[in-house]
């Protein structure tokens, strides 16, 4: 019987595995031994297609915008809409939380970061934001959205010793009442984004008035 032949590795190949294996082993850091051993291939073969390891992880990134995009449910208000990708990034980005450890804070320069990036600006100037500000607010709300769900992806993940000793210390010393890390994480969120678009329709309205007494 003559042995099937492997497939001819490619950029997507590679990537769409490496997808994959950043989600269905979501806390453990993806080897490129595990990606050869997943594609069937020398792991050294990885290199024909990308520099390094670093790059691989940055496009497998990019491409959970796509996933983002993709569970993104657009309103007619811009802070419903606003809060629909937050929830869109913090649920697809939390589902990969050792990729996001590693190259949560980079930019990947990928087409799929770009429309993210552009579909977040475009809500910042239906709020009423001139164009400038809308550009400098997606760079706030980024880091925010970025940081926590670092800090969930960490804390979500810790083992069970650390967590119950999370939720023991809140209790005991801070007055926290969550029942688990996830649920205290997601309070966190919900207050953090509260506040958060709080704050930019206080922006939003000091922009309106001085465009109409400029006018």
């Amino acid at each position: 019987m003559t042995a099937r032949a492997r497939p001819s590795l490619s950029r997507e190949l590679i990537a769409e595995a490496a997808y994959r294996l950043t989600r269905d082993e979501p806390t453990t850091p993806l080897t490129l031994t595990r990606l050869g051993a997943e594609l069937g291939a020398d792991p050294t073969a990885l290199y024909r297609h990308y520099r390094s390891r670093e790059e691989l992880l940055l496009d497998v990134f990019d491409r959970t915008y796509a996933d983002v995009l993709a569970r993104f449910r657009p309103s007619a208000d811009w802070r419903e809409s606003l809060h629909a990708v937050a929830v869109a990034m913090r649920d697809g980005l939390l589902e990969r939380p050792a990729l996001v450890a590693e190259v949560g804070y980079r930019f990947t320069g990928g087409l799929r970061e770009r429309e993210a990036i552009e579909v977040t600006r475009r809500l910042f100037e239906q709020a009423g934001l001139d164009p400038v500000e809308a550009t400098n607010q997606v760079r706030v709300y980024g880091e925010m959205m970025l940081a926590h769900v670092a800090m969930s992806a960490a804390t979500i993940t810790a083992s069970a010793e650390v967590q119950a000793h999370e939720l023991e210390l809140g209790r005991n010393a801070y007055g926290t009442e969550a029942s688990d890390m996830a649920a205290y994480e997601r309070e966190v969120f919900d207050l953090l984004f509260g506040t958060y678009v709080d704050g930019l329709e206080v922006r939003a309205r000091a922009a309106k008035r001085n465009r109409r007494r400029a006018s």
